[in-house]
């Protein structure tokens, strides 16, 4: 073997046993995937708004080579927004998209990965909404993605984050009130998704509407208990104003109807499995609802330990 092989083979699990057990939060460094698509100056003053208010280095990947005066527009966008040039870099390298993008990211151990994203996806758009799917399942970070960049980006006032009853939650709601006192929003929605007809079958014997509607109002005190107790473990949550919801429907179809409701400026969700089963690869799930149509700005969240 060669010395270049022993060395990539150290720094792989130099990096695999410095991933080990980090949290998805802080954000010490943040990437962004960057074109020259007409929004890219958008894109990138949305990432250098994060970059500068969490304190994080900012890394700029663009998927192929940059001529002189291409860097120094990236560059120059970014210095407008108040980051010094210490505190950024811009990595050009050839490549597949997907999984060139996943490895500049795992190199440089980034915590938040930012994309440009497109509201709603089309058969034309096919192309971009399979990226963020691809990158969504397999990043070994956060990933946020932006549907509506702005020119002047502002905070993520009202956040909602999904309580779904899953190991991950846990991790996924300490990176919401993380967020929420970063940005210092006025509102935290902690949303638990119940799927329907669960309940339903397991009602099904209620003699009367009145005993239906009881026993529901119990399973939602009961929902909102579980909420309070993963809260108080969450440094940080006492200072947020937090308000919990219970809602009933198919996980990720649910949370996004709720969304586009309630209109939150930030939707946080655990990321997906990695592996589907058949019935996954042919029906929609879970996070499939929110890539289709994106009702907000979507952080999905990658507990390293998952």
């Amino acid at each position: 073997m060669s010395i270049l092989g022993v060395n990539r083979k150290s720094d792989i699990l130099s990096l695999a046993e410095q991933l080990k057990g980090k949290l998805p939060f802080p954000f010490e460094t943040i990437a962004v995937a960057v074109n020259f698509s007409p929004r890219y100056r958008s894109v990138i003053k949305e990432a250098a708004r994060i970059a500068y208010l969490y304190k994080s280095n900012l890394i700029l990947i663009h998927i192929g080579a940059l001529e002189t005066d291409q860097k120094k527009k990236i560059s120059d966008c970014v210095l407008d927004c108040h980051i010094n040039e210490s505190n950024f870099k811009i990595i050009d390298q050839q490549g597949p998209v997907i999984s060139t993008i996943l490895n500049v990211c795992k190199d440089n151990i980034v915590d938040l990965l930012i994309l440009g994203a497109l509201k709603k996806e089309s058969v034309i758009e096919h192309y971009v909404g399979s990226i963020a799917r691809n990158i969504s399942r397999n990043a070994k970070c956060s990933v946020l993605l932006i549907p509506n960049p702005k020119e002047r980006p502002h905070a993520y006032h009202k956040i909602a984050v999904s309580a779904i009853d899953l190991p991950k939650t846990s991790l996924t709601m300490s990176t919401a009130v993380y967020m929420a006192n970063q940005e210092e929003a006025e509102v935290l929605h902690v949303v638990s998704e119940e799927y329907l007809p669960m309940f339903e079958s397991a009602y099904a014997d209620c003699s009367t509407d009145m005993e239906h509607d009881n026993l529901k109002l119990e399973f939602v005190e009961q929902c909102k208990k579980r909420m309070r107790s993963l809260l108080d473990e969450i440094p940080g949550a006492s200072s947020v104003n937090i308000k919990k919801r219970v809602i009933f429907g198919k996980p990720g179809h649910s949370i996004h109807v709720f969304a586009n409701s309630c209109k939150p400026d930030l939707l946080v969700v655990n990321s997906p499995k990695k592996h589907l089963g058949i019935l996954d690869r042919l029906f929609p799930h879970d996070l499939e609802y929110l890539l289709e149509d994106l009702p907000c700005n979507l952080l999905i969240v990658h507990p390293r330990g998952f």
